[in-house]
């Protein structure tokens, strides 16, 4: 289509959904595929003055038990949908399981695993729109879970720096983003392009302990003292024997 931007989705498969008591067939993908014409984009399932204005799900075809489409933006809108990062799609195909009836970009997905949501009128799958025409679907899901290991790799680093006293909460959200960020962007450190993430965790690494953890927690009275090492299981001369060293 001469003025639009096509992207590949996949939409959602064929298999049981025993939580909502359905089951999805080679058999029903086909008849979707038939039946579906074209089916309008949304945002958030709800019905819009951008309804039309968007684009459009077109193209159907199965692979195996997978179902896949094409989408069909307007530029104008394709350069919102990109500067918002909104690839978070959710399918709604009528109940009778004969077509689909509408696309939505989402904020985030109704059900985190993908399974199935049952609405008044339609059945809604979650899915993930690819962004660059050159990679295929199966390459926008390894990004999906890079994304999502770089996301978990960059808690752990966050939990060590600050036990170990290298990071204080309050510079805890710049750090995250820092240590976050794609491994595409690289300065040059020791004459060699280097990921963002990884000099700025050298960086904080050398630096001196910046707070105690005795810092973070609440004094406790002289008083209450005891009380609270006998719920710790340990005397107060223990305690003692280790202030003196």
């Amino acid at each position: 289509m001469s003025g639009t931007i096509q992207r590949e989705a996949k939409l959602f498969e064929a298999g049981s959904y025993p939580e909502r008591g359905l089951e999805i067939t080679e058999a029903d993908l086909d008849r979707i595929i038939e039946c579906t014409s074209e089916a309008p984009v949304r945002i958030e399932h709800s019905a819009t003055p951008f309804d039309g204005a968007l684009g459009v799900v077109k193209s159907l075809y199965r692979k195996g038990r997978e179902l896949f489409g094409k989408l069909c933006f307007t530029k104008a809108a394709w350069e919102l949908i990109r500067a918002a990062d909104a690839r978070r799609l959710s399918v709604a195909i009528s109940k009778d399981k004969n077509a689909i009836s509408e696309v939505s970009l989402v904020r985030e997905p109704r059900i985190a695993d993908a399974a199935v949501f049952s609405e008044a009128d339609s059945l809604i799958f979650d899915a993930v729109l690819c962004f660059d025409a050159g990679k295929s679907v199966a390459d926008a899901e390894a990004e999906k879970l890079r994304k999502e290991l770089a996301n978990k790799e960059a808690d752990i680093a966050i939990d060590e720096l600050k036990r170990s006293g290298k990071l204080s909460p309050c510079a805890e959200v710049f750090a995250r983003a820092l240590l976050r960020s794609d491994d595409t962007r690289v300065v040059t450190f020791a004459n060699a392009p280097t990921p963002v993430s990884q000099v700025f965790k050298w960086f904080i690494e050398s630096q001196p302990k910046v707070i105690e953890f005795s810092e973070l927690a609440p004094a406790v009275a002289e008083g209450e003292e005891p009380e609270l090492f006998a719920k710790l299981g340990i005397t107060t001369s223990q305690v003692e024997k280790h202030r003196a060293r």
